[in-house]
């Protein structure tokens, strides 16, 4: 059952957490709320992303999400960062990451985070192959490869004090996920806290959590759900909300 997710379910308290640094911005319960938005540019179009994201900043947001794809946008990325700090602009950028661990490294080069999506990071594009575990040993042993996949990009962030975005999609769980735990908040809360055991494993936590799912109740519930595990594990990481 649901235990607690929250200080005070009737005066609403933000929940204590531990400030996450993000270039010049931080997250966590000390701060103001950050406001993300995200650039609807193609990526490898440098001088239109660079106009778009200044008129964000113009706008009063204080980070971007960009999309990479693969390398040719993770070099445009580096040229958007050292376009906009030309131009006077340090508001930090955030690339989306989808299926390219390797991409991923290099991009932290260049970017102040990197957001990952557990289900496809390090599993690649679901085979909707349906898996049979006997046991909990047998589905905690087949995280060997999701650690061979994340220890560099965790080393990275850590090394260059970079933020991470660990962020469920309940459209994308991996197949080893679903075929355990079927398509629930269960399934999006313990596939974002693996991947966080793997940043803890080398003492790097400049990150946060978030779940997206199209179905609000869905979202609601997995958020719900996850704050009550951070509770439980005493965690206290910040939590990215996108509607």
């Amino acid at each position: 059952p649901l235990t607690k997710y929250g200080e005070d379910l009737y005066s609403a308290p933000r929940r204590k957490t531990r400030t996450v640094s993000c270039g010049p911005i931080n997250f966590g319960s000390d701060h103001p709320i950050v406001r993300q938005t995200m650039a609807t540019t193609d990526t490898a179009n440098v001088d239109a992303s660079i106009d778009q994201i200044m008129r964000c900043a113009d706008k009063g947001f204080d980070l971007v999400r960009i999309t990479v794809q693969g390398r040719r946008e993770a070099n445009a990325a580096a040229k958007i960062r050292e376009g906009l700090f030309k131009k006077g602009y340090d508001i930090p950028l955030c690339a989306d990451m989808h299926f390219q661990p390797v991409v991923a490294q290099l991009v932290a080069d260049a970017v102040e985070k990197i957001r990952i999506n557990p289900g496809n990071f390090a599993d690649g594009r679901k085979d909707f192959e349906e898996k049979v575990y006997e046991s909990e040993v047998d589905y905690v042993k087949e995280r060997e490869y999701l650690v061979e996949a994340m220890l560099p990009l965790v080393q990275k962030c850590k090394d260059l004090n970079r933020c991470m975005r660990i962020g469920t999609n309940h459209g994308s769980l991996s197949s080893r996920v679903l075929s355990y735990y079927g398509d629930t908040p269960r399934g999006m809360v313990e596939s974002a806290i693996e991947f966080a055991d793997i940043c803890r494993s080398q003492d790097y936590h400049n990150f946060v959590f978030s779940m997206k799912a199209s179905n609000p109740l869905v979202m609601v519930q997995s958020y719900r759900l996850l704050a009550s595990e951070m509770y439980r594990l005493g965690w206290d990481y910040p939590l990215h909300l996108g509607v």
